[in-house]
């Protein structure tokens, strides 16, 4: 019984310290002690409770860059930590295969150019009167067929690197080129290089991974209960790298094991900050309930682990302790039994805190 008498006298004199106390200084007073006054701010929304989150590349954002053709790799520009931009080259490989293939559309653009005069010389004969139609239609045929493998044989050295300005050219000068460029897809870092300068391949063997960081996902683990209530948009912070986030899907499949889902939400702003593979503490922006306020960190003491504010008053200053629900760079997310129309020490609050200490404060 004694035991317990103790523990309930410590707990009252435990809240009695946390209490707010009223610290009576004069108007000089606290002039001496170069003690300035702001307003106070609600704040509507507050954060959940940390969860750990995986960065994660969205696997859109990844590009493997491959031969065009089997060859001989004569030149590579970038190397592995470089960013590269959409459409730059960076690579050469001669390739005697695109030889063959250049001959080859050659070949078929000569064909076709030929099958249509003859198709317009058959035409008119034929509006004369002086071929029959089965022949104009043989013509015709003939025409169109040598079209589609002219256009066929354009494709494959499209397909081969060879740009539209590149085959026009060859059309025209009717000079073929042994070496092609390597060009990049998409804009990026260079990840991985997979061949060297030197090396032969084959066609469409991997020589860079090239991997787009921005946007990325994160990847968190949650509470079902608390997964359920997300919509696509809500807002995600990690407060201790100061960045923000926006859930995009919540995937409707439990862990089994500890009854959580996975939330993907995504990043663009800042996500250069951040790398593949990092676990981050993230939160859940929610609206608050009332009395939480955001104040200049400069506003807030310490005393051991409670946080204290210095309120203004006609006749002195209240020491009032508050909860911190956020710690951002500049300010402070506090929770405290405040109306919102109070006052508060921005400036002076270590010589506050000394005086209130002075007075016994613990």
């Amino acid at each position: 019984m004694k035991k317990i008498l103790l523990f309930t006298l410590a707990a009252c004199l435990s809240l009695n310290t946390l209490a707010a106390t009223r610290l009576p200084l004069t108007a000089s007073q606290l002039q001496q002690m170069q003690v300035q006054w702001g307003p106070l701010k609600a704040q509507q929304t507050g954060l959940s409770a940390s969860y750990p989150a995986e960065v994660v590349l969205p696997p859109t954002q990844t590009r493997v860059v491959t031969a065009p053709q089997a060859g001989l790799i004569t030149k590579l520009n970038v190397s592995v930590g470089d960013s590269v931009k959409q459409g730059q080259v960076i690579g050469q490989l001669s390739s005697p295969d695109l030889i063959a293939l250049q001959s080859n559309y050659l070949q078929a653009e000569t064909q076709a150019r030929l099958h249509e005069q003859a198709l317009k010389r058959d035409q008119e004969l034929f509006k004369d009167g002086i071929i029959a139609q089965r022949r104009m239609q043989e013509t015709q045929s003939a025409y169109e067929t040598s079209q589609a493998l002219m256009h066929e044989r354009q494709q494959t050295l499209k397909l081969s690197g060879l740009s539209e300005t590149q085959i026009h050219q060859l059309a025209q000068k009717r000079s073929m080129q042994n070496g092609m460029v390597i060009i990049a897809p998409i804009s990026g870092q260079i990840m991985d290089q997979q061949q060297s300068v030197g090396a032969r391949v084959d066609m469409a063997m991997p020589i860079f991974t090239i991997m787009n960081p921005k946007p990325l996902w994160l990847m968190m683990q949650l509470p079902m209960t608390q997964a359920s209530t997300l919509t696509p948009g809500t807002a995600v912070k990690l407060p201790k790298l100061g960045l923000s986030a926006k859930v995009e899907t919540v995937l409707r499949k439990l862990n089994k094991n500890n009854q959580t889902t996975q939330v993907r939400a995504v990043i663009s702003e800042g996500a250069e900050q951040l790398s593949i593979g990092q676990i981050v503490d993230v939160a859940l922006v929610e609206h608050t309930t009332q009395h939480s306020f955001a104040v200049p960190r400069t506003a807030v003491a310490r005393q051991g682990e409670q946080a204290l504010i210095f309120v203004q008053q006609a006749n002195g200053v209240t020491v009032m302790p508050v909860n911190i629900l956020l710690e951002e760079d500049q300010q402070l997310i506090i929770k405290a039994d405040l109306t919102g129309n109070e006052r508060i020490a921005t400036h002076g609050v270590a010589a506050l805190k000394g005086y209130w200490l002075g007075m016994g404060g613990e």
